[in-house]
């Protein structure tokens, strides 16, 4: 699989107020049908913190505190952690917005696909930190339309 990153050249989107809508209703839209967490590295530190949905995201349990690095780290494509690695030190480096697809192992033989954003952040007296969202990718259905009360199980 060809890896696929970019890097942020756009500006801050806020048009959602130009329709009447407020920051936690497009957090709420955008999280409603698939796994969507959020997630900050601190780089002094390395500890790496994550929401509920980024651990089902990589098939781990939820916990309070930081999360092991090398445990999500071991669910990603050993193609693709090169590239997300060189990812993450430009973004830190050069305090970058980015984003990039990539695969997380969901059983012994299978993957799928997830989107990463992340971006640097300043953060007073240390050297800062990355932070950002994660989500499922999935097959795309034409013509098919789902509802939150239509969903199966604990996707809704």
């Amino acid at each position: 699989m060809p890896f696929w990153v970019q890097h942020a050249e756009k500006r801050v989107n806020t048009q959602y107020q130009q329709v009447g809508l407020s920051s936690d209703e497009v957090v709420e839209l955008s999280a409603s049908f698939r796994l969507y967490g959020f997630w900050r590295i601190e780089l002094d530190s390395g500890l790496f913190f994550a929401t509920e949905d980024v651990c089902r995201i990589f098939g781990m349990e939820p916990q309070e505190g930081p999360i092991n690095l090398m445990a999500v780290t071991a669910r990603i494509h050993p193609e693709d952690m090169p590239r997300l690695m060189e990812t993450f030190e430009r973004a830190s480096a050069e305090r970058l917005t980015y984003h990039n697809i990539y695969r997380v192992r969901t059983d012994a033989e299978d993957y799928k696909y997830v989107r990463s954003v992340g971006k640097f952040r300043d953060k007073a007296g240390s050297a800062g930190e990355v932070v950002g969202l994660t989500y499922e990718f999935f097959a795309q259905r034409p013509g098919v339309t789902f509802f939150l009360n239509d969903m199966p199980g604990d996707q809704a």
